[in-house]
């Protein structure tokens, strides 16, 4: 016999009388821990939820009432066996997977349920469930979008990036709301808080302080902005990528050498009025066409990467790191703010570069082999604004002069201009 014919035949004196009861389309069994429990009360509110914490009390409270629904934690461990058992004691129950927001609700659970959904973490959301639960699951959602003109331009000219796009949300509900709000973190939502709306991108939340004082009716425009938010979240993903390649380097993931002339010139246009510290750093890989002869372009094209991604973790989120071509890179440190009186931009600059120089000496390159570890250098030359130059290309320029120098100097080495 099997666990799931066993689970049955424990309740089976109770299943003649249960079989003559009518179903009712608002009955909905609930078998999940507490908290799960507790955030599905709230967001189903008004709804018959009878709540269960293990198999044993579900079963037994099948075999005595008839349900029209039947909900599960996806995260079981027996799927196959209690699911089995249920449909043998109520047959026209549909039984429906709850999952967690991080899960993939569609993967392996298809065997087991009538469908799938994720935990309901706003009121519109909760209602298209309970529609789904009470009609035609395979009927389509309305799109018809109700929103004015003004309000859906102002939210496809915020999707060049996620965080426009979440503030161009904020903005036009705002105005329809009269209302604050803010996004957040699941992890984040505040105690007793209801959340509005649902970021399918980052899983964010849209939050609102004071929940009763929002006008009457607007759940079909919350529905509407949630419908909405799918194709304005794929158009936003889109021009990050886009954006990405315009910017960055293929083959490194730095910046490139056009974005990085732009993001310089725009630090030191702000620095004249700010007083930024900043010095760049412009270097390259000592004899690497060597290793492109010895060991083919793919194990170069590996160097390249290795040594951009050491360079990224040594140097400071606001620093800014390029590839200016072949195996030349160039590294903006600056500092936002007044200078420390203690503090020397220069000298701050060139113990990061080397120290960068320092690990790539000892850094023992997979695609080298173990016998070429300690092989590998740079040499580079920093230039200092404003003593050195006003512009990227004239920071650039003196840079060169420094890195021409630790050549001739024996390479493996940062040198200073004019030093």
């Amino acid at each position: 016999m099997s666990k799931s014919d066993s689970l049955k035949n424990k309740y089976a004196k109770n299943l003649k009388s249960v079989a003559s009861e009518k179903t009712d389309a608002d009955k909905i069994l609930l078998l999940s821990d507490e908290d799960l429990a507790r955030e599905l009360v709230l967001r189903l509110d008004g709804t018959e939820l009878t709540c269960v914490c293990n198999e044993d009390e579900a079963l037994a409270e099948l075999s005595r009432r008839t349900y029209s629904t039947v909900m599960l934690a996806a995260n079981r461990e027996n799927l196959e066996d209690i699911t089995a058992a249920i449909r043998k004691l109520n047959t026209h129950a549909k039984l429906l997977a709850i999952c967690e927001t991080h899960h993939d609700p569609a993967e392996g659970l298809s065997d087991y349920f009538d469908f799938v959904c994720k935990v309901p973490t706003t009121r519109v959301e909760a209602q298209r469930l309970l529609r789904e639960i009470d009609g035609d699951k395979d009927v389509a959602p309305s799109t018809n979008i109700d929103l004015e003109l003004p309000l859906l331009s102002e939210l496809i000219s915020g999707t060049s990036d996620t965080e426009s796009l979440e503030a161009a949300i904020i903005s036009v509900l705002k105005r329809k709301l009269n209302a604050d709000l803010q996004w957040v973190k699941p992890d984040e939502l505040p105690q007793g808080a209801a959340a509005l709306l649902t970021n399918p991108a980052t899983e964010s939340l849209l939050i609102v302080n004071a929940l009763a004082n929002l006008p009457d009716g607007c759940e079909k425009m919350l529905d509407d902005f949630q419908q909405l938010l799918n194709p304005l979240c794929a158009v936003t993903r889109r021009m990050e990528a886009l954006h990405c390649l315009a910017i960055t380097d293929y083959l490194t993931g730095a910046y490139n050498r056009r974005y990085f002339y732009y993001l310089v010139d725009n630090i030191l246009r702000e620095s004249r009025t700010e007083d930024f510290r900043a010095t760049l750093l412009l270097y390259d890989i000592d004899n690497f066409k060597q290793y492109n002869d010895q060991f083919g372009h793919a194990v170069g094209d590996e160097i390249l990467r290795d040594t951009a991604a050491m360079m990224k973790s040594i140097s400071r989120d606001q620093d800014i790191v390029a590839r200016i071509g072949g195996d030349e890179f160039a590294v903006l440190f600056w500092d936002r703010g007044l200078r420390s009186p203690t503090s020397k931009q220069l000298e701050d600059a060139l113990d990061l570069a080397d120290r960068f120089r320092k690990a790539v000496e000892s850094l023992e390159f997979e695609s080298l082999g173990p016998s070429a570890g300690g092989a590998l250098t740079i040499s580079g030359g920093l230039a200092n604004f404003p003593e050195h130059g006003q512009t990227c290309l004239e920071l650039l320029r003196q840079a060169d002069r420094g890195l021409r120098d630790a050549k001739k100097s024996g390479k493996n080495n940062v040198r200073l201009v004019g030093e």
